[in-house]
């Protein structure tokens, strides 16, 4: 009984209350029911609420809610085939998947009608003295056909009603009286369809079928579950393979991000302080979050993250820089150190490929930060020494650099989908040789590659001991010299580490160790490898018998660091006799025989590098310098 205008009025409203007729419902209209309603005695008590009711943010006046005609289509005809289609969706993440099979499962109707002033009408003409819908299917293909020949449905709006059967209906309308409807179809049947436009294009698969849909949470109401209605009432399959869900951001404190309250984020002052990648890196972590938090800090620690791995790429593309492109695929690895890397980004290649697997990028993230931080980083300054004071054609050299080209190329491609931009800078800087065998016709883009992961393949269980083996010595590296509380003093000094008892396993990264029990072991124990991984002057190894010896000697004994089977004595070191060579940041101490002592002095093989030179090396000592 009330009417489009907000007034009591129309053919709901009786004789009996025919006084109401064209009053505002929610003005002089309340106070005409409350008399009403006194002079015949039916009221029983009044009284003032205050409660939460729907505004119009437009004129800031209350929105009235009235019963109205719509279009609808009938559900539940379509529900046990939507949710057998649904069966063979894949929605990420799995916690997300019942969501939408119990809204279909709940939907009986879905009203299509919209009442608006533009979209695509709703081709019906109405008897303008009964008011009810004239069918003729004949109006309905043919004004469809006229907007697929002209790309426009402007006709509907600027023809009248006579005119619109005169051009498109049957003889069956014309001599009648009648009305167009000036509703338009619901915005979810326009989004609804989008798949059929993408198959017009050539954008889905053999299947007809796209891989991927992305959204939020509200489209299982929105544009998943129109998607899915109209294209099995059409096809007879879902237009899609998966679905990916994501949250809604909301500020550092949990709050929903809102404009009244002034909790929002400017994406042009956020790219000015913290940079694109900043941004994107914050969006890619996010993932697919339920609730992702976004703020000041949170965006500066993502502009963070870039940036180290920004100089992390930056400098294995000058380490491999003079590494001919074939012997990137014949150079062997002959280093348990980089043949334990290797190891270790296997497992970051299959993690990583499973997180995209998942279109989970928050992991990919913190497969990434993990990778810096656990093993790439101490595995690139573990071999600084190698590459700064090694000949050229040194194997140990070479085994290094072939480690860090595969490390180079893991990482730009599990960067690329991320962080395109900055995987672009990489590719650029590439030789055309370069790129694990990127010949001169190779695309122009990083993103026109075949995304293919370098062959790590070799899951042998010595490579795979040697892989658990290099993280235990890269945290035994970290707690011994950056110190726990216990030993921030005396072990952030040491430059000589005790390790005991000693396994069988680790044989292979002590095998170049001076070993006393050992007659053929070097006597210079700076060049052992255990030592140049540890990147300190020495590393003194001890029997499994000796160690309790030396528990009960007069040394602190490191024991938070799970090492397996292997015991960790650090020796007191003074911290005025110890300090880190500027070059290759190898720990050296000042007091051992041959070492130079100022804190700003190289360790001796530097010196004796850039000094003297090698005689067989083909670089000349500027440019051993330069780098």
């Amino acid at each position: 009984m009330v009417t489009e205008a907000g007034r009591f009025g129309g053919p709901g409203l009786s004789e009996s209350l025919e006084e109401l007729n064209g009053r505002h419902c929610l003005t002089e209209g309340s106070g005409a029911v409350l008399d009403l309603l006194r002079r015949r005695s039916l009221l029983a008590h009044t009284e003032a609420l205050v409660h939460s009711y729907p505004y119009d943010w437009r004129t800031g006046r209350p929105v009235m809610l009235r019963a109205s005609s719509q279009w609808f289509l009938d559900t539940a005809g379509l529900r046990d085939r939507a949710l057998t289609a649904l069966d063979t969706v894949r929605i990420l993440p799995d916690r997300e998947a019942g969501a939408m099979r119990a809204f279909v499962a709940a939907r009986p109707y879905w009203c299509i009608s919209r009442q608006r002033v533009h979209g695509v009408p709703i081709p019906v003409l109405y008897d303008e003295s009964t008011g009810d819908p004239v069918y003729d299917s004949q109006l309905t293909r043919r004004f469809a056909e006229h907007v697929a020949e002209t790309g426009s449905a402007d006709s509907w709006f600027e023809l009248s009603a006579d005119q619109l059967a005169e051009k498109f209906g049957s003889s069956e309308l014309r001599h009648r009286r009648l009305k167009k409807s000036g509703d338009i179809f619901d915005i979810w049947m326009d989004s609804g369809l989008s798949w059929a436009v993408a198959g017009e294009a050539g954008d889905l698969d053999a299947d007809g079928q796209a891989s991927l849909c992305v959204e939020g949470q509200d489209q299982f109401r929105g544009w998943f579950s129109s998607s899915l209605l109209l294209s099995v009432a059409l096809t007879g399959r879902p237009p899609y393979k998966s679905l990916a869900v994501h949250g809604f951001t909301v500020d550092e404190t949990g709050r929903k991000m809102s404009k009244s309250v002034g909790n929002v984020v400017d994406p042009e002052q956020v790219i000015l302080r913290h940079g694109p990648d900043g941004l994107r890196y914050w969006a890619a972590s996010a993932g697919l979050a339920v609730r992702p938090e976004i703020g000041d800090r949170l965006l500066a620690a993502a502009d963070g993250h870039v940036k180290r791995l920004r100089s992390h790429l930056r400098f294995l593309l000058g380490c491999v820089s003079d590494l001919p492109l074939s012997e990137t695929v014949r150079t062997a690895i002959c280093h348990p150190a980089d043949a334990g890397y290797l190891a270790l980004l296997a497992d970051f290649v299959r993690s990583i490929e499973a997180a995209f697997d998942a279109c989970d990028t928050g992991a990919v993230c913190r497969q990434l930060e993990q990778l810096l931080s656990q093993a790439a980083g101490p595995y690139l300054a573990a071999v600084k020494h190698r590459l700064y004071c090694f000949p050229a054609d040194s194997p140990d050299r070479r085994s290094a650099q072939a480690a860090l080209w595969q490390s180079l190329r893991a990482i730009t491609m599990a960067t690329a989908p991320v962080l395109p931009h900055l995987a672009e800078e990489v590719y650029a800087a590439l030789p055309v040789d370069g790129f694990g065998g990127r010949p001169a016709e190779s695309p122009t883009s990083v993103c026109l590659e075949a995304w293919q992961f370098p062959d790590l393949s070799d899951s042998s269980d010595s490579r795979t001991l040697l892989g658990r083996q290099l993280l235990a010595l890269f945290r035994l590296r970290s707690a011994a010299f950056a110190g726990s509380d216990e030993f921030a003093q005396a072990a952030s000094a040491a430059a000589r580490l005790s390790l005991a008892p000693l396994s069988a396993g680790w044989e292979l990264l002590l095998a170049n160790d001076a070993l006393p029990w050992r007659p053929e072991a070097k006597e210079d124990p700076r060049f052992g490898r255990l030592a140049e991984t540890l990147r300190c002057s020495s590393v003194r190894v001890v029997r499994a018998t000796e160690f309790e010896s030396l528990r009960a000697a007069d040394r602190r004994v490191l024991t938070d660091c799970d090492l397996g089977d292997v015991g960790v004595l650090v020796e007191e070191v003074r911290p005025d006799v110890s300090s880190d060579c500027p070059r290759c940041r190898r720990r050296v101490a000042k007091a051992s025989a041959g070492d130079t002592c100022g804190d700003d002095e190289l360790c001796q093989q530097c010196a004796d590098f850039l000094l003297d030179g090698w005689a067989s090396d083909a670089e000349s000592s500027e440019t051993a310098t330069r780098r």
